[in-house]
């Protein structure tokens, strides 16, 4: 089993196009905003998608927003995963948002692609960001998520954030070391 992070390039695209649909057809309320965009902008034209992921890495951006990567995880030639990497925090993401955001494709949830995800993009921080460590946050009944952010803090190390409210919501959030 070859579990791999990265951007992608059109050649991925009839890798990519099953997953984005199962997304697409099975909405959650705590969907990524990247993946959402990418199944309709996707379906549109996947060229002008992929030169939207492009300009998000550039240092320019609208007022508000940050630096971004989005990765793409794959087990062999499946895709299971988006991974949303912000560059840095502004005061916004320091609330909620963090550095890290993801998404795993619904037929691959429950069998640790989450954590295994979160490893490499970690990893993925230190080597191409040189963070020392990432900031999380996930609502804290999204359970799923929670379970994964406290396995993370407890196999990568880090540190809890004091839980907050937040629209009517508890946010929770974990520093977590990217060099372990």
């Amino acid at each position: 089993m070859t579990i791999e992070l990265k951007e992608i390039s059109s050649a991925d695209f009839e890798l990519v196009r099953s997953g984005l649909l199962e997304i697409k057809n099975n909405p959650t309320p705590y969907d990524v905003s990247a993946s959402k965009k990418a199944v309709v902008f996707a379906e549109q034209n996947f060229e002008g998608y992929l030169d939207f992921l492009n300009s998000l890495k550039s240092s320019e951006q609208p007022q508000g927003r940050v630096p971004s990567t989005l990765l793409w995880l794959f087990d062999e030639k499946n895709f299971v995963g988006i991974f949303d990497i912000r560059h840095f925090l502004n005061e916004h993401l320091r609330q909620t948002g963090g550095h890290i955001a993801y998404q795993i494709v619904p037929s691959y949830r429950g069998q640790g692609y989450a954590l295994k995800g979160l490893e490499l993009a970690l990893k993925w921080c230190a080597q191409n960001l040189h963070l020392n460590e990432a900031l999380l946050f996930c609502h804290a009944e999204n359970y799923a998520s929670d379970r994964v952010l406290q396995k993370a803090l407890a196999r990568f190390g880090g540190q809890r954030v004091p839980d907050k409210i937040l629209d009517g919501h508890i946010e929770r959030g974990v520093w977590l070391n990217t060099r372990f």
